[in-house]
């Protein structure tokens, strides 16, 4: 066994937590000044480390119950937490841990943290009004100058931010000089305003913005080109709208909904900000923080550009002093780079909208492959007949199928289906695994699914004549038999209609992979999938009112929904979990809200078809009666702490 399932965890004492708008908890180690970034489903997790179970009898525990997290996702959670403090092992927390952080000797608030900014912000912008565009120095001298300018208006930054978060009752960790960015200046860590809500995190970043206006007054004062320069300088690295820049973090305190955002940004960006222009009926939660995003990159690669072509002109002038050509050919990079990452940002944006017409993945697909053998007729028609979908034909029509399908192998990390292509084919797998991947909001692709053998995918496509809603990447070699539109349309469609197809491939597929209908026969299992209808609940929909009727039970297929008693977070629910079975089986109004995260999806089934459910196969009855009673005994624990 390995030696940490073996080992007592507990929750060290010295935690402080926030909670974010989006569920989301930052626990910080007070001690360490470690952070931790939890969402509801980790933080019930965290909550079981008591000192008294083993991490194998917390898993365990987890497995049995209505949760059943992903292993490698719990040992993540675990394995983070105990590196920075957050579980420690034995009765006594460990002592020698690095000094907490420190709070400076600053009194401020929110006011006059504002004031500040903006009066250091205004005064540099007016002395770099009246001011001329600075040169680059000519002399050594002035480099060396400008040089340690750029390194004061850094050090300004983080003093000035550092001052602000301990004026607001925050701790300032890890003050060093930094030696790793060629200048060696002042830095700290301010993390901690994270503790503090978007208020002070916004104020820590507009001090840090404020810094480079400050080395620009100072410059007007002493009527120095260098260090005017130096204030240019900083102010561009200061803004960046790429990495967790000031500029960024203020943007994402300002705007932001979601507390990942930061690193989606950028890939909204180069991924989806020319598409969604063009798109503009499709609406994202955050579209907001992403356009703002994108539209102060824009104009901060412009003014990158202008900086750079007016520094380049001027330098022409002296292009035969010594040192001159060097500075000219990095001035010349500087300049081409907004133009190369813009025509880089067209051709991207011109592929994400072509291609899916003209160059579709299932296209690029190939027949056969090396060492393949195609079943035999006879072995493909038993093969097809034990898939839900297939079971349905008669055997003159199983056959006629079986001699039209092609057949495929892919090797691993092969992209079947390419998410917006047209669609083509329909796949059924015959040997092996594949993924299924949906892009989020800032066009991330992640995992929602796995299929494996007799599993049917890419019909919703050919049933709706609508772009592929996700992609479809081969996670180990793989057989596939493809059904071309046409005989789709032929062979299937007339015979079992659109919705008799879509119910068993979707639906059925769906229940069979949940542990209540996992043992079910096809034909029953069938039977009750034609009972249930999809619902969609946008984010922050509420689908169940605590205190009023529901007539409905419900299975989650994709998103998360979270369970709210007198207001309180009580459990959050995501594919497989379903809900609204307590007041249907006591016959009560619901005794809890259920609230959508995110833009969900469910399967509804009306109440006369659940009880039917219920009371006809006694496996699944018994199974949702347990849910349920666990559940109102969470409920009333949950009522009774209040």
């Amino acid at each position: 066994m390995d030696p940490l399932n073996e080992k007592k965890f507990r929750i060290s004492a010295a935690v402080e937590f926030a909670d974010l708008p989006d569920g989301v908890r930052v626990l910080k180690q007070k001690v360490r000044g470690e952070y931790l970034v939890l969402t509801p489903e980790q933080q019930r997790v965290l909550a079981l480390f008591d000192g008294r179970q083993t991490v194998q009898e917390v898993l365990q525990g987890l497995l049995q119950g209505e949760s059943h997290p992903k292993i490698r996702a719990f040992y993540d959670v675990v394995l983070a937490a105990q590196a920075k403090g957050f579980l420690y092992e034995g009765d006594a927390e460990p002592s020698g841990a690095p000094a907490a952080g420190r709070r400076w000797n600053v009194r401020c608030t929110p006011t006059s943290a504002v004031a500040l900014a903006l009066g250091l912000i205004g005064a540099g912008a007016f002395a770099v009004g009246v001011s001329a565009v600075p040169m680059i120095p000519g002399t050594p001298t002035g480099w060396c100058v400008a040089l340690a300018a750029i390194s004061l208006g850094l050090s300004l930054a983080s003093l000035l931010a550092g001052a602000v978060l301990s004026g607001l009752g925050r701790e300032v960790y890890r003050p060093e000089l930094r030696l790793d960015m060629v200048l060696p200046f002042f830095s700290v860590d301010t993390r901690d305003a994270l503790m503090g809500g978007r208020k002070v995190e916004a104020l820590t970043a507009l001090q840090m913005l404020a810094a480079p206006f400050a080395v620009a007054l100072l410059g007007w004062a002493l009527d120095s080109n260098a260090i005017l320069l130096a204030g240019w300088i900083t102010a561009l690295v200061l803004t960046s709208p790429f990495g967790n820049s000031p500029a960024h973090a203020l943007l994402h305190a300002l705007f932001r909904k979601q507390h990942e955002l930061p690193r989606c940004a950028d890939t909204f960006l180069n991924q989806k900000l020319l598409v969604q222009l063009l798109n503009f009926r499709e609406s994202l939660t955050e579209e907001r923080y992403f356009l703002i995003h994108s539209t102060w990159a824009v104009l901060w690669l412009g003014a990158v550009f202008r900086f750079a072509s007016e520094q380049m002109t001027r330098q022409a002038n002296i292009i035969f002093e010594p040192g001159a050509q060097t500075v000219i050919v990095l001035l010349a990079f500087v300049v081409a780079a907004p133009l190369f990452y813009g025509l880089w940002l067209l051709g991207k944006a011109g592929h994400r909208l072509l291609a899916p017409k003209f160059a579709t993945a299932e296209a690029g697909l190939k027949k056969g492959g090396a060492g393949a053998v195609r079943p035999s007729p006879d072995e493909t028609m038993k093969f097809l007949s034990d898939t839900l979908l297939f079971s349905q034909l008669a055997a003159t029509e199983l056959r006629a199928v079986a001699e039209a399908m092609d057949f495929l192998t892919v090797k691993p990390g092969t992209l079947i289906i390419r998410e917006r292509d047209r669609g083509d084919l329909m796949f059924v797998i015959h040997n092996g695994r594949v993924e299924v991947r949906k892009e989020d909001e800032a066009g991330v692709s992640r995992p929602v699914a796995q299929l494996a053998r007799g599993d049917v995918f890419g019909e919703i496509a050919l049933l709706r004549q609508s772009p592929r809603n996700s992609s479809v990447v081969a996670v180990e070699g793989s057989e596939l038999f493809s059904l071309k539109k046409a005989d789709f349309d032929r062979l299937l469609l007339s015979t079992l209609g659109a919705q008799k197809i879509q119910e068993v491939v979707q639906v059925c597929a769906f229940l069979r992979r949940n542990a209540i209908f996992a043992d079910w026969p096809p034909q029953a299992l069938m039977k009750v999938a034609g009972k249930f209808i999809f619902q969609n609940s946008a984010a922050g929909t509420t689908v169940i009112s605590e205190q009023q009727p529901n007539e409905f039970f419900y299975l989650v297929y994709e998103g998360e929904f979270e369970v709210r008693k007198a207001g309180a977070r009580v459990a959050t629910l995501g594919p497989g979990d379903f809900f609204g079975e307590v007041s249907l089986l006591q016959g009560t109004v619901a005794t809890a809200d259920v609230v959508a995260l995110r833009n969900s999806r469910c399967l509804r089934l009306g109440r006369d078809s659940f009880l039917q459910l219920v009371s006809r196969d006694f496996t699944t009855g018994m199974a949702i009666e347990r849910a349920s009673e666990k559940r109102v005994v969470a409920l009333k624990k949950k009522g009774a702490a209040k």
